[in-house]
């Protein structure tokens, strides 16, 4: 049985729960939740924090994602099963395979580096392909952030996670989830999408079911890397029929 197919009741039962709508304009518009998790999906999907850093196709990885934690000792010690607890339940919605590898051990496409406070921005130009990407108070004032690499085709090939070992336990933990997931080709941030990871008002220590639906529609093998928005939106919306038929 599909992951799909496994959740589908739990994702009718929230269809059926009474949702935060996703715009102020839309409530006198009344929309299906398919329609919403549409919106949602085109948000997170398409959308980026960074100004000019919008997708156009989707992005997605294919190869198995193999990992490395570097930068400060303690907080890898601390955050490493944390950080496996996470991929876990990343790797149940997405499919994608999650691998540490040792840190000698040669072809890693992932690093998750802790940092501290003063060090955040000197470590992100460290370990970015082009240092001048790590520019621009989104970074200055981030507590975490990630960098992402992908071919034209929109197939992910690398991905780096700078985190900031400062800070308090709960706020690392869903910081560590939010930019891992983000990773996976969902990069934008949303105070709109409730509840969920990718809404920066909220600090979810674990996926919403929101989170799940959004990953599964990206992770749908139909949902090919490359796939321009304009067919993305509607195919996303063929699948969540399918889960949700009528979309009520």
């Amino acid at each position: 049985m599909s992951l799909f197919r496994a959740g589908a009741a739990c994702i009718v039962a929230l269809f059926a729960c009474a949702l935060a709508p996703f715009s102020a304009a839309q409530q006198t518009r009344p929309a299906t939740e398919n329609d919403r998790y549409v919106q949602y999906f085109d948000s997170i999907v398409f959308g980026n924090e960074f100004a000019g850093r919008a997708a156009t196709v989707v992005r997605k990885w294919i190869e198995p994602v193999r990992y490395k934690l570097g930068g400060n000792a303690a907080a890898i010690a601390r955050y490493r099963p944390i950080v496996v607890g996470h991929m876990e339940q990343l790797a149940v919605y997405s499919g994608v395979k999650f691998e540490e590898i040792g840190g000698r051990e040669p072809g890693e496409n992932f690093i998750i580096w802790f940092s501290t406070t003063n060090k955040m921005i000197d470590d992100g130009r460290m370990l970015a392909a082009n240092p001048a990407e790590v520019a621009g108070r989104q970074f200055e004032s981030a507590n975490c952030f990630f960098l992402s690499y992908y071919l034209p085709d929109g197939k992910m090939v690398a991905a780096r996670v700078v985190a900031n070992a400062d800070l308090p336990d709960q706020e690392l933990v869903h910081c560590l989830l939010e930019e891992i997931a983000q990773t996976l080709g969902l990069p934008n941030d949303d105070d709109r999408v409730a509840p969920s990871i990718f809404n920066d008002s909220l600090k979810l220590m674990s996926l919403s079911l929101i989170d799940r639906v959004l990953i599964r529609l990206v992770y749908d093998p139909r949902m090919r890397p490359g796939t321009p928005r304009a067919q993305a939106l509607p195919l996303a919306r063929a699948i969540l029929t399918e889960l949700n038929p009528g979309g009520g």
